[in-house]
């Protein structure tokens, strides 16, 4: 038996069997020299042993939550025998978050590499998100490269009939807590109306998903945060958020924002621990004007952190959701918490080297691979922003739902840093 899987996880689990819009997580890393595929095949291995070795285990008892077990299984490296052009990285990248991964009979993560023409070398990590949150990935990465043991959680879990009746326990009791709080209070029932209201309908179809990854030397978006009173996170976000409302300047947009929930202990599989692997997030909500200054939205951010995340609507149980039906539980779920742009500010990414090749590029990023229109225009997201620190560089990471193609995000975004004085190299 193993690690049960919490709700966030669930709704991951549902986009992976075609509910909505498929995430896939993965990581981009590069040097500036060649590494040797019986490298690379080794890690591979090491991977395989740490807590990426995991699948999806179906409860054999209706009520009981899927859990994690142990799978050591791994796809064979992938080395693409031709080197891309140095400027064709991001490219390459997209097509190789394409491939196939199983959160459910596994493996549940690949990885592929290339060599580029001047020398170097580009590896893409793939993981379903099902498995892991983008720092999770990370770690397990970090930790194969430096080749420190960080085996599956060897947690022994509860049957499925033990789970069955706690979780339908905790369940039974909430759902009756929140019946009772709808029935005295007017705004329990208007939070509920508000959750189950239709979004808007989209102006335009979408048909494809842009990318880009640009860099920016560290000590000037922090000059930048500070000399305007905000936070190297602040800035961020108000890069994003300018880019969420390209298509009208003069628009309030709203951001996502996951909040780590990590902590030291891991109580009844809901949060993960410090060094797990699991998606330990919470969202909350930021709103932003034009006119909304650094200094606001990093006291935003602050009273956004201290108050509740988002969660299930007028006090029911999120786990209502682990207990319904897949299709049920995804409609119930579907568009709350989606807002204009998702901004993951993912923090400090510290692989420096490789087996002796020191790292020259480093980006993080979910992605969408094999996504319909319809499940593209199944999100009210604009564009995803994702920021990551490696020694003297910021890594921002993005994606777009509007975009013509992806010299047209590169174009957006370099011209939406200058604004905040800041200069971007792109990938």
């Amino acid at each position: 038996m193993g690690v049960r899987l919490s709700v966030v996880d669930e709704m991951f689990l549902w986009t992976h069997r075609g509910l909505g819009l498929p995430i896939v997580m993965q990581g981009v890393w590069r040097t500036d020299s060649v590494v040797d595929p019986g490298e690379l095949e080794q890690l591979c291995v090491r991977v395989a042993c740490g807590p990426l070795g995991r699948r999806v285990r179906r409860p054999r008892i209706p009520g009981a939550r899927p859990e994690f077990v142990a799978n050591s299984r791994y796809y064979p490296l992938s080395v693409r025998s031709e080197p891309i052009a140095a400027d064709a990285v991001v490219e390459w990248a997209d097509d190789a978050a394409l491939v196939s991964v199983d959160p459910e009979r596994g493996p549940g993560w690949r990885i592929a590499a290339t060599y580029d023409s001047s020398g170097g070398t580009v590896v893409s990590v793939t993981c379903s998100h099902v498995l892991a949150d983008a720092r999770g990935l990370i770690g397990a990465l970090r930790d194969a490269m430096q080749h420190k043991a960080s085996p599956p959680s060897d947690h022994t879990g509860r049957s499925d009939i033990a789970d069955a009746l706690s979780t339908v326990g905790r369940v039974l009791r909430g759902t009756s807590r929140a019946v009772g709080g709808l029935i005295v209070s007017p705004a329990r029932r208007a939070e509920l109306r508000g959750f189950t209201t239709p979004a808007a309908p989209r102006r335009s179809a979408r048909q494809t998903v842009t990318t880009a990854i640009l860099e920016v030397d560290r000590a000037q978006w922090d000059d930048v945060a500070a000399s305007s009173g905000g936070t190297p996170n602040s800035l961020f976000l108000a890069c994003v958020g300018e880019l969420a409302r390209a298509e009208n300047k003069t628009a309030a947009v709203t951001l996502s924002v996951p909040m780590n929930v990590r902590t030291t202990d891991q109580r009844d599989n809901f949060v993960g621990s410090d060094n797990s692997v699991d998606n330990a997030v919470a969202m909350v909500a930021i709103p932003l004007t034009p006119s909304t200054t650094l200094a606001q939205i990093r006291r935003l951010c602050r009273d956004a952190f201290e108050a509740p995340p988002m969660s299930s609507p007028a006090g029911f149980p999120a786990e209502l959701l682990q207990v319904v039906p897949d299709r049920v539980a995804h409609r119930l779920a579907d568009g709350p918490g989606q807002r204009d742009a998702l901004c993951s500010n993912i923090g400090t990414v510290d692989i420096d080297q490789f087996e002796g090749h020191r790292t020259s590029g480093l980006a993080l990023r979910a992605v969408h691979p094999g996504a319909s229109a319809a499940q593209l225009d199944s999100t009210s997201t604009r564009v995803s922003g994702y920021l990551s620190r490696n020694n003297a560089t910021y890594t921002l990471s993005l994606v777009s739902f509007e975009s013509a193609d992806n010299q047209a995000l590169r174009t957006l975004a370099c011209n939406t840093l200058e604004k905040f004085g800041i200069s971007a190299r792109s990938w």
